[in-house]
């Protein structure tokens, strides 16, 4: 029996919004939080313990920033790596008007360190957003200098955002589950059965058909592929993935988009733990996203931008590294620069929950970079969540609808925010929900691609030898040496969704419809959005 969604509403809150890991994270509690008279009130979320963004350089952002700071007895540090690419923007080949641009949105890093003068020697570590409380103070709510700073938060934190539904640990013993006493929590049981093998979790699986068939000629340089930027875990090797569908490591000006460090591959068996040796929670995100982009599109070039590695999860930092030098790339291409492709579709099978999303200035600071994607022709598909939740996960919140915080604007290619179906075509129970979920895609029990190394340290159950020397076994549950798994979560039908736009976009670069001029390039994405089919809103 379906209930109906308008007597059984999703929960305002995701279950594990108050979660967090790693030294680095704290939570905000609403309760024993810092505010300030006549903002919005203030909802819990994760965020970086010892940093601030700050959008712009404006000299008077930091000279506020700056006081306060040392009002609490710390001092700013920047350094080489906390202006996030800048120096990559300060020599780069563009007009005047492009560079403006960029220039405006452009976010760096600050870290907050003890003054060395200060009197105490003895302190307590700084509280990042009672001092962003105190600079908003010091500015006012009115000043233009109020939202070029915020804090930082962790993006696709396994415990607060949409990250695939994955139990890392699956049941091997061969003994059946016999426990009298079953789940009885139906929402929570609905949506973890999707950890499970059979059921939508994890899984290897053998594939027997034909890999995708592109309709340009290898040889044919003419014509126009579309270009799909997948910002995620990388993509391992696969025999659908070889250099003709997947650029690995794309680089602006000699500088890698991804974060430094983490631009191979990933471990070769998809363990990054030496002493167990399990399948890490991501391994593969990245490689399964890139088929399920081939699938769609099979003309596609893949960029494979590396965020994060087996845990899913990037600083916001990082992420805004990434989506700067991603759209400093993508004006090269637009200005025809050697080397460079326009890219068509960007796709985020990430996110984290804004502790004040009604603040008029509550995340410019990662909107910036993303409408400027858009306002450049750039489609912006994100996975809206999994946490079976109706509160607005981010970046897929960025998504216009009525009552949000972004307008629909005719100039720029609005982000869509896609939320999973399960095979049957109903609404996948994980899935979050929401006036700014306006496409649904398949997001459970996908099959796409896997690394053909990985190989960790589970094994079969059983195996034996038998009479004519043959080994026999049951199904070893992190063997993907054939490379193919099952996988479920909105993390797969936001690729799904926008495999799908780059098919859309490259019929219209068939029709001779090629420009990359910012005007043709914003209408023919948004002409493709709009005719790709939409879910029913009320």
């Amino acid at each position: 029996m379906v209930s109906s969604p308008v007597n059984r509403p999703l929960p305002a809150e995701p279950r594990s919004v108050g979660s967090s890991s790693g030294s680095r994270r704290r939570v905000l509690d609403p309760g024993t939080a810092y505010q300030v008279h006549d903002q919005p009130g203030v909802r819990e979320t994760v965020y970086v313990a010892d940093s601030l963004l700050v959008r712009g350089r404006h000299p008077d952002t930091y000279a506020a920033l700056e006081s306060v700071a040392a009002e609490a007895g710390f001092t700013l540090a920047r350094d080489d790596g906390s202006a996030l690419g800048r120096e990559v923007l300060d020599r780069a080949p563009l007009t005047d008007a492009q560079r403006a641009e960029l220039e405006v949105v452009w976010v760096e890093r600050v870290r907050l360190e003890p003054s060395r003068d200060r009197e105490e020697t003895v302190f307590r570590p700084i509280d990042t957003w009672r001092l962003l409380q105190s600079y908003r103070s010091r500015v006012g709510r009115d000043s233009p200098r109020h939202g070029d700073v915020g804090l930082e938060h962790p993006a696709s934190s396994r415990d607060i955002d949409p990250t695939p539904v994955t139990n890392p640990h699956p049941v091997t013993n061969p003994h059946p589950v016999t426990n009298p006493h079953p789940v009885t929590n139906p929402h929570s049981f609905a949506v973890s059965q999707y950890t499970q093998a059979g059921l939508g979790g994890r899984q290897p699986v053998a594939w027997l058909g034909p890999p995708p068939q592109p309709r340009q000629r290898q040889d044919d340089d003419a014509a126009r592929r579309p270009v799909v930027a997948v910002f995620d875990s990388g993509v391992g090797p696969h025999p659908w993935l070889g250099e003709r569908f997947v650029l690995r490591d794309p680089q602006v000006l000699g500088t890698s988009i991804g974060v430094p460090g983490l631009t191979g591959t990933g471990e070769p068996a998809g363990s990054g733990d030496e002493l167990v040796g399990e399948l890490g929670d991501d391994a593969g995100h990245g490689t399964f996203i890139a088929g399920l982009v081939r699938q769609a599109c099979p003309d596609a070039l893949v960029l494979s931008v590396r965020l994060f590695g087996d845990d899913g999860e990037v600083d916001e930092s990082d992420l805004l590294r990434s989506l700067q030098l991603l759209a400093l790339r993508h004006l090269l291409g637009v200005n025809g620069e050697a080397g460079y492709q326009p890219v068509d579709v960007l796709s985020l099978s990430l996110g984290y929950y804004h502790e004040q999303p009604e603040d008029s200035a509550f995340d410019a600071l990662l909107h910036g970079p993303l409408a400027l994607l858009g306002r450049w022709g750039v489609c912006v598909v994100v996975s809206a969540g999994n946490d079976a939740t109706s509160r607005p996960a981010y970046p897929a919140a960025f998504a216009p609808y009525d009552g949000g915080s972004v307008p629909d604007d005719e100039r720029q290619v609005p982000v869509a925010a896609v939320g999973a179906l399960n095979p049957d075509g109903s609404i996948a129970m994980f899935s979050n929900d929401g006036p700014w979920v306006r496409y649904l895609r398949p997001g459970a029990a996908l099959v796409s691609t896997f690394p053909t190394t990985y190989d960790a340290s589970e094994a079969a159950s059983h195996e034996l030898l038998n009479a004519a020397g043959e080994w026999r076994r049951s199904l070893d549950p992190d063997n993907y040496l054939a490379g193919f798994a099952v996988w479920s979560g909105t993390s797969f039908s936001a690729p799904v969704f926008a495999g799908q736009v780059a098919l859309a976009l490259q019929a219209e670069f068939e029709a001779g419809d090629t420009g990359t001029d910012a005007a043709s390039a914003v209408a023919r994405g948004r002409r493709v959005l709009a005719d790709l089919p939409k879910r029913a809103l009320a």
